[in-house]
């Protein structure tokens, strides 16, 4: 039930830099204009969320472990998402770029610090 939790914060960014980077108004054309950014956006940043959700769910890892992984990707998303967002050209998928390749690397180091927070607690209660 946490991958659905998890799995709402790159709708959420999605929606954000739609409304932002739009000037809204109240038309069929924008609607159907804002519709297809945030169905492409989403696309772009839940790629890498619903990756992990499948790997953790078909390998049954602990649940500490994947909502680590899960951290890992929301940090790589916010840093990236603050760096784009800082960004003269904004609009440039260079940013995105990195988000899709950093993925891997921050899943591993979220995965790897959830599973040693588990281990942790386990030694602190005994």
């Amino acid at each position: 039930m946490h991958y659905l939790a998890h799995l709402a914060l790159p709708a959420i960014a999605a929606l954000l830099i739609t409304l932002s980077e739009t000037a809204p108004e109240l038309s069929h054309a924008w609607f159907v204009a804002a519709i297809e950014k945030l169905a492409s956006l989403y696309m772009i940043l839940a790629t890498p969320h619903w990756i992990w959700a499948a790997l953790s769910s078909y390998f049954d890892t602990a649940t500490t472990t994947s909502a680590g992984g899960f951290v890992g990707l929301h940090f790589l998303l916010v840093l990236v998402w603050l760096l784009v967002a800082q960004s003269n050209e904004s609009h440039a998928a260079n940013g995105w770029f990195i988000y899709l390749l950093g993925a891997p690397v921050f899943i591993a180091l979220g995965a790897a610090a959830g599973r040693f927070v588990a281990s942790w607690k386990s030694r602190q209660t005994t």
